[in-house]
């Protein structure tokens, strides 16, 4: 049989000779991984192991959103009251009327002497009449759909003090930006399982830290605190899998996977704190997820790319043997040794490039400000939608689990028309549709009606956050490729950060965290349509071809109304990490 030019037989039982594809030398990682296994025993193995971080990922996102919340019925406590009348009664009795839900003012109280009247003799017929009401010092809660008292209704965090729950919510995601730059020197000295073992083990004693928090610093640091990890917790354990995982393998697979297993995450969670009610308990089991830190290194194999970059290829060809071992696969011996020889004697030029390189040409500055602006929206208006699920009068747990479960079929959705409609096209319609649900649900009146909105937005904003993630991997040139997508990150992280303030905005109008999430919405999807689609186009690999990329595509121009070039296409799931 006739042996390429290494005296290596291809992993399909082929011979280079026979085939145009192939590469002639053993130089990457990729390369050779095919040879013993890329997707077997071993990668499923993996996938597996992606459970508890896609879990850990989805408690640290939505666990502050039950540890702080609120229920809408909340009055004055007029202490006066308490022990000879029913709630209804006390409210009727000492809270002024409202024309909005819950049909009370929620933060001032009847301006009379209630003790004086106690003695009357029918308390209950007097009609309480008055102009003049004053200001809430204590309150009371109404807990028949929320029932518990979160640190929020414990504090009383309402009326003007309500920011301090929205501002807890940005001070984590705080957290996530310093943490990102902290644990990504440890990722890029120690290795990707150091960080990740140091960025649990903080969020794991942070999350237990939680529950003994009682005033709203003591909460915020602990929530700074925990915040560090947000991100890096799955960010980590996903680039190591998508390593060793086949090429062709790696959109679809792990983007179920992580979509399977963030739903059921984000699905259960509500109802954990449901039938805990208890917060300080309920903090206790969030940090369960982190004790991860504790199997990370039996479970996850340290990032093969790292050890090539610090020069241990000797650990790089342990990890080839191990999966190979594990894949049932005998790889021919030469195999490691041509690794070895080529990636020695390998000198390959690459172009350096800053973050500044950005900024430098037109059209590659005008792409990147696009794609900042088109993911900072998105999240501004994932997360309104996320916080504005307690403004529906009807029973949060059941919404959120309902706007959770939407994550996998949306994520198989995509799968299947994204590489037929494109990017542009489908980022378009995922975020023109948002809108439309949006108002939508601003001006229906049924409750059902608000929620199925509610929920049809989020399903559309799942399928345009992964559209967000994909375009800036695909758009941006090899050379600033990590720094730019890494920048845009930071963004979306300040996004995050603003997010829960638009809950806020309904103290002014009870309509308007749908019109700013409307607005929002059509901004981004009016901004994606600037941007060149990326489906059937090689990858920029210079800056020169970042800064030409898409001069040749009309504005008007749709992937699924022409025939492809299957010559000049490339995978969209054969990125390299």
């Amino acid at each position: 049989m006739i042996k390429n030019s290494n005296g290596i037989k291809s992993p399909d039982g082929t011979d280079a000779s026979e085939t145009t594809v192939l590469k002639p030398k053993l130089e990457t990682f990729d390369d050779v991984l095919p040879y013993v296994g890329d997707f077997g025993r071993y990668q499923w193995l993996l996938l597996v192991a992606l459970l508890p971080y896609s879990v850990a990922y989805a408690v640290l996102y939505f666990s502050q959103f039950f540890l702080t919340l609120l229920p809408q019925e909340h009055w004055c406590k007029i202490e006066e009251l308490i022990s000879n009348f029913t709630q209804e009664e006390r409210v009727k009795i000492g809270i002024p009327e409202s024309p909005d839900y819950p049909y009370y003012d929620r933060c001032h109280r009847r301006d009379l002497d209630f003790l004086s009247t106690l003695n009357h003799k029918d308390i209950r017929s007097i009609k309480w009449e008055t102009n003049k009401t004053i200001n809430c010092d204590q309150w009371e809660y109404n807990f028949t759909q929320i029932p518990y008292a979160s640190i929020a209704a414990e504090l009383d965090w309402v009326c003007d003090q309500e920011y301090l729950i929205s501002t807890a919510q940005s001070i984590f995601f705080c957290g996530s930006i310093v943490g990102g730059f902290l644990f990504g020197w440890i990722a890029d000295h120690k290795g990707r399982i150091p960080a990740l073992m140091l960025c649990n083990g903080v969020a794991l004693l942070a999350s237990i830290a939680t529950a003994s928090a009682n005033t709203f610093w003591s909460f915020a640091v602990c929530r700074f605190l925990t915040g560090l990890a947000f991100d890096n917790c799955m960010n980590i354990p996903l680039i190591i899998v998508l390593e060793y995982m086949a090429v062709k393998r790696r959109t679809l697979v792990v983007n179920v996977a992580f979509g399977l297993y963030f739903a059921i995450g984000s699905t259960v969670l509500p109802w954990t704190a449901y039938y805990i009610a208890n917060w300080r308990f309920f903090a206790y089991i969030t940090a369960v997820p982190m004790m991860s830190v504790f199997i990370t290194p039996w479970i996850l194999p340290e990032s093969a790319r790292w050890f090539v970059a610090n020069g241990r290829i000797d650990k790089v060809v342990q990890k080839l043997q191990r999966i190979a071992k594990v894949n049932k696969k005998s790889p021919d011996t030469r195999i490691y040794e041509n690794f070895v020889r080529n990636f020695t004697s390998s000198d390959i030029q690459t172009e350096s490039a800053t973050i500044f390189d950005l900024i430098k040409s037109p059209r590659l500055a005008k792409n990147s400000i696009l794609l900042i602006f088109f993911w900072s929206l998105t999240v501004i208006a994932f997360d309104g939608h996320v916080y504005s699920l307690k403004l529906i009068p009807s029973s949060v747990f059941v919404s959120f689990s309902l706007a959770c479960a939407t994550e996998l079929p949306a994520g198989l959705l995509l799968a299947l028309v994204l590489d037929r409609w494109g990017r542009r096209f489908c980022g378009f319609i995922t975020l023109a549709l948002t809108c439309l649900f949006s108002f939508g649900e601003l001006l229906l009146q049924s409750i059902v009606a608000k929620l199925t909105m509610s929920v049809l937005s989020r399903f559309c904003l799942n399928m345009a956050a992964n559209v967000g993630l994909q375009y800036a991997a695909e758009l941006l040139p090899t050379p600033i490729r990590t720094q730019g997508v890494s920048l845009i990150h930071i963004f979306g992280i300040v996004a995050h950060s603003l997010a829960p303030y638009i809950v806020d905005s309904a103290k002014i109008w009870d309509s308007l965290p749908m019109v700013i999430i409307s607005i929002v919405s059509l901004l981004a999807a009016t901004l994606v349509l600037f941007l060149p689609e990326t489906l059937g186009r090689d990858l920029p690999q210079t800056l020169r071809q970042g800064e030409d990329f898409g001069k040749d595509q009309s504005f008007w121009a749709l992937p699924c109304c022409k025939r492809s070039n299957r010559h000049r296409h490339y995978r969209p799931n054969q990125l390299s990490i």
